[in-house]
């Protein structure tokens, strides 16, 4: 019995195990070490650093999954089918890591994720949003025609990413072909001609958007290649608010699609930018997310379920796991809400138009700017440390400040041509701000005021969110 040899075979028994096990949670041990940085005489706890190697987990679980997925006896995962590139994809998408990785934009985003997981925490009283909870208005999937969920599932095992909290119901889709590749066979990694590139990418309810971005540059090729000057982790994005706390993010647009700027009312189905390959990417797909606050790296990302979802899996029905058991079957809603997981090809079946709704938002400018400010100032002093290895003090700020200036500028150009992204100056004049505090006196403690941004970018962020929730709305939006 298949089942049977695939229960007795090592690597089918080692990649279920890692999956379940993930070896990145490790880097909490890490945490254990930052007082001694603070107080001298806790200096034997900065052992703990070596667990925050955990990290590199991400990088390598690609390479031993597919390792071990070779040796295996049957396919045991429920994406098995999905070809997303070969060996020399692989070698591309690892040679322009390191160019990413030292990238202070998003690793400062990185680290206001993972305080914003525990500041989600707190909010949520220690029980995050969990799988059964409801939401106040019906959602479709974002996309028309047949898509593939490369990646993401509302139970943890398929998750897109569990942890850090924001990302936890998050999903991305691709289209493919029978053979379950996202380009046709042969043809090069240029990004046209991935089958998803350029497709529409739709509201999935009626709402407000409250934030877009789409200055971020696209690379012309995929393969594994990220561009190594993206400005923000989510690449071209817009974030609709659709009832009090819920907010649903659609990332990765491609540049100059967009449809909408920030105070433009969308109905379920419209079409508010196209499927590109932008922020952290290795080819084009979309991400899709729904949080419970306009702020990426605060909030905590709430499962959902799809009105008028239909989902098949080509994945086998002998391998599959209970939370994946839809292989080679087909689910179509009656009516109610379907869950998606990895490994499926989903489409959407027609939903009934939703009444008209007139919405108010707050205005989020002041409070954009400021969180916008404290992430630039976060990014300022990390600049400022690194920097400080090859550059001497006054010709490090003199550049900081230079970058600043440079950027409040290029944002008052932009503010003249068209409509700016809600806070668009924050991040060049967090950058004066940390060029200022390091040319007057360069601090001791970098750490503690870059903890200190981060503080304060919770703080307002939060703020936000509760304001967003209480002022959202001056017509019934909530479905009965």
């Amino acid at each position: 019995m298949s089942e049977q040899r695939a229960s007795t075979d090592l690597p089918t028994r080692l990649r279920r195990l890692l999956r379940r096990a993930d070896p990145t949670r490790l880097w909490l041990l890490g945490l254990v070490a930052l007082p001694s940085y603070v107080v001298e005489s806790l200096a034997f706890l900065r052992i703990f650093n070596v667990f925050f190697l955990a990290f590199l987990w991400i990088f390598l679980e690609p390479v031993v999954d597919a390792v071990l997925a070779r040796g295996a006896a049957e396919q045991t995962e429920p994406t098995d089918w999905i070809g997303t590139g070969d060996w020399r994809e692989w070698v591309v998408s690892y040679a322009t890591l390191p160019l990413t990785f030292v990238n202070p934009i998003l690793l400062v985003q990185d680290a206001f994720q993972f305080l914003g997981s525990a500041v989600a925490a707190v909010r949520h009283r220690g029980s995050l949003p969990a799988r059964g909870d409801d939401r106040a208005v019906e959602y479709r999937l974002p996309v028309d025609g047949e898509w593939t969920v490369v990646n993401g599932s509302l139970d943890r095992e398929f998750s897109h990413s569990w942890f850090p909290a924001t990302q936890r119901y998050a999903y991305d889709f691709v289209i493919t072909d029978e053979d379950g590749r996202t380009r046709p066979e042969g043809t090069a990694a240029a990004v046209e001609n991935y089958y998803c590139h350029d497709e529409p990418v739709l509201a999935p309810a009626d709402g407000v958007v409250v934030d877009v971005f789409e200055t971020d540059l696209e690379p012309g090729r995929g393969g594994g290649f990220s561009h190594p000057l993206k400005r923000d982790i989510r690449g071209n994005y817009v974030t609709i608010q659709h009832a009090p706390g819920e907010f649903s993010c659609l990332a990765h647009l491609r540049p100059g699609s967009l449809t909408v700027e920030p105070g433009t009312t969308v109905e379920r189905g419209e079409v508010i930018g196209r499927c590109g390959h932008t922020g952290n990417s290795s080819e084009p797909h979309l991400h899709f997310q729904l949080q419970d606050s306009p702020v990426f790296e605060m909030a905590a990302g709430l499962p959902v379920e799809f009105t008028g979802a239909t989902t098949t899996s080509p994945w086998r029905e002998e391998t599959a796991t209970p939370s994946t058991r839809r292989a080679d079957s087909t689910a179509v809603s009656d009516g109610g809400t379907t869950a998606i997981t990895a490994g499926q090809r989903v489409s959407q079946e027609r939903v009934a138009d939703s009444a008209s709704t007139e919405y108010t938002v707050p205005d989020r400018r002041l409070t954009a700017a400021l969180e916008r400010t404290a992430l630039g100032f976060a990014v300022g002093l990390l600049l400022a440390v690194f920097g400080g290895f090859v550059l001497e003090q006054p010709l490090l700020s003199a550049a900081l400040g230079a970058l600043g200036v440079a950027g409040v500028g290029g944002w008052a150009v932009l503010r003249r041509v068209r409509t700016a992204r809600p806070g668009g100056v924050g991040l060049p004049l967090g950058l004066a701000i940390a060029a200022t505090v390091w040319w007057i006196d360069p601090p001791v403690s970098a750490l503690v005021l870059a903890l200190s941004a981060g503080l304060v970018y919770a703080a307002v962020a939060e703020f936000d969110r509760v304001r967003s929730r209480r002022g959202f709305g001056s017509g019934e939006h909530r479905i009965h």
